[in-house]
C-alpha cells in the first residue's frame, strides 16, 4: 500500500475491517491499528471486527481488551459474523481469516474451501464497502486468495488488492544474506511469486545486494 494514496480524514472516523479478528495474527493487528500504528497519530477510526459465529465469544474478549486500553483514537468497535455488515463502509480491509490446513486433508481440498470464503468477501467488499477500499489478504494462499478476492468485486480496481507474502519474502532475504554474507539491511528488489507452497518463486533477477545485481553474486 502506497501511504500517499491511503483514505485520510483527520476529523472523519476511517472505517478499517479486520477478518478473523480473534486468530493470533488479527488480535496482534487490532491493537496496532487502534494506537494510530498505520494512519498516524492525528485519525480517529472505527474498527469492524469479522470472526466466524463459533468464534464470537473470543472477539467479544478481544473487545473487551480494546475496551480497557481506553485507545484515543478508537471511537467505536462493530462486531460481526457477516462479511456484508463487516465490510459496511470500510475504507480498508485486512482479510487475515482463512481456513488453516488440517491433518489428512489435501491441498485441493483447503483450495476450494478457502475459494468460497474470499468469493463470499469478494462480493460483500463490492457490494457494501468505499469505493477507494484498500484491501490487504493476509490468508494463505494470500496470492490466490486476493486474485479470487478482486475477481469478485468487480467494480473495485484491482488495484485495489494486496496480498502479503511477508514470511516468504523474509525467508528469502535471510537466505541471501547468509550466502552472500550481506546484511538484510543491503538487499533490495526481491520479489516473490507464487503461494505459500511448492510453486513458489523467489525472483533476484531485479535484486541487489549491497547495491550490486545479485545475479553476480549468487551461483
Amino acid at each position: 500500500m502506497d501511504p500517499s494514496t491511503m483514505p485520510r480524514s483527520p476529523s472523519k472516523p476511517i472505517r478499517i475491517a479486520v477478518t478473523g479478528a480473534a486468530g493470533n495474527i488479527g488480535y496482534a493487528l487490532v491493537f496496532r491499528l487502534a494506537s494510530g500504528a498505520l494512519l498516524g497519530p492525528d485519525q480517529p477510526l472505527i474498527l469492524h471486527l469479522l470472526e466466524i459465529p463459533q468464534a464470537l465469544p473470543a472477539l467479544s474478549g478481544v473487545a473487551m481488551e480494546l475496551t480497557d486500553c481506553a485507545f484515543p483514537l478508537l471511537r467505536d468497535l462493530r462486531l460481526t459474523d457477516q462479511a456484508n455488515e463487516a465490510f459496511d463502509g470500510a475504507d480498508y480491509a485486512f482479510l487475515v481469516g482463512s481456513r488453516p490446513r488440517t491433518q489428512g486433508m489435501e491441498r485441493k481440498d483447503l483450495l476450494r474451501i478457502n475459494a468460497e470464503i474470499f468469493k463470499s468477501q469478494g462480493r460483500a467488499l463490492n457490494e457494501r464497502a468505499s469505493r477507494q477500499v484498500r484491501v490487504l489478504v493476509v490468508g494463505n494462499p494470500a496470492n490466490t486468495n486476493a486474485l479470487i478476492a478482486s475477481r469478485n468485486a468487480p467494480d473495485l480496481d484491482e488495484h485495489q488488492f494486496s496480498s502479503m507474502m511477508r514470511l516468504d519474502h523474509n525467508r528469502t532475504l535471510s537466505l541471501l544474506s547468509e550466502k552472500c554474507h550481506v546484511p538484510v539491511t543491503d538487499i533490495h528488489r526481491v520479489s516473490v511469486w507464487g503461494n505459500h507452497s511448492s510453486t513458489q518463486f523467489p525472483n533476484i533477477e531485479q535484486a541487489l545486494l549491497a547495491n550490486r545485481p545479485a545475479l553476480e553474486q549468487v551461483d
